[in-house]
């Protein structure tokens, strides 16, 4: 487990007429880092596309596959990590529902693994700045891919 990184299961309240799940409270460990509110925001990755690689030198992200199936891809390149090196490819959406924390400095993707498009919500903790933009972009390694197939799209 890459160090900062933390999973969160979600519990799935099911009836006749559909499901709700609950991603993030205020109150949740996961959370609890006594910043402000930053922004939620809702993306879509289209099949055999790879979406990233990116991180963020301020910004803590707590994502959440919320339609389809994908890997969420974390590499710890933090020159202070305890973890320094290491990469995890994490099963994310409905067969398994999860809100995976990824702390600054932590490149991080999204890889569809399925046919339809994946559906994810992501909370950051800083708004996003337009005029000065807390990402920075990174080649994603081939090699890492999950899909059997090649990608139509990375970036």
């Amino acid at each position: 487990m890459i160090d900062g990184v933390e999973i969160k299961e979600l519990k799935v309240h099911r009836d006749k007429r559909g499901f709700l799940f609950e991603i993030l409270r205020g109150s949740d460990r996961i959370k609890a880092d006594g910043k402000k509110f930053g922004q939620f925001y809702l993306s879509a990755c289209y099949p055999a596309v790879i979406k990233g690689k990116h991180m963020h030198k301020k910004q803590t992200d707590h994502l959440t596959i919320v339609s389809g199936n994908g890997i969420v891809h974390l590499h710890d390149m933090r020159d202070a990590s305890p973890t320094k090196g290491e990469k995890m490819a994490i099963e994310a959406g409905e067969k398994n529902l999860v809100l995976v924390k990824i702390p600054p400095e932590v490149w991080h993707s999204i890889e569809n693994t399925g046919t339809g498009t994946v559906l994810f919500v992501n909370y950051v903790t800083t708004e996003f700045d337009p005029k000065n933009p807390d990402e920075y972009r990174s080649e994603f390694d081939l090699k890492d891919k999950k899909m059997p197939t090649e990608p139509g799209s990375i970036g």
